[in-house]
């Protein structure tokens, strides 16, 4: 097969499936991080459900009330429950006054700009798109 073709046949894939099947691959490599951290889970395997736990433990350790039940939680798209998380792990990173109630479209989407823009502040891989959050995928 040619280069040409072989371009042609990338460029013909469904731009539904694509992404979903990136979404897949970045999971499957934080999945892959988490497990080589399991000398600190005491050799267990990281599951989502540990991670949902370990989460909720976190903010509710910081005070707050914020809980999620699944990555699917439509409580997600407002972005506050992820920026209690951050402000959990790290205390000051989060600057109150720019936090958005979350109520529309326009604020959902500051918020969830802002959560990736203190994520990465903290050194955090960061594999979604504001959109990812504001649609809870």
């Amino acid at each position: 097969m040619t280069l040409s073709k072989e371009i042609k046949n990338y460029s013909s894939i469904n731009m539904f499936l694509f992404p979903a099947f990136l979404w897949q691959l970045m999971r499957t490599s934080i999945l892959q991080l988490l497990k080589n951290l399991r000398s600190h889970s005491k050799e267990k395997e990281m599951t989502d459900a540990d991670i949902l736990i370990w989460a909720n433990n976190k903010v509710k350790e910081s005070g707050k009330t914020s809980r999620i039940e699944s990555f699917k939680d439509k409580s997600i798209a407002d972005g506050v429950f992820f920026l209690e998380l951050l402000s959990a792990v790290q205390s000051r990173v989060v600057d109150w006054s720019l936090v958005k109630k979350g109520e529309d479209e326009e604020e959902k989407k500051l918020n969830a700009t802002y959560i990736i823009s203190v994520a990465r502040k903290l050194g955090c891989t960061v594999f979604l798109l504001p959109e990812d959050i504001m649609e809870v995928k």
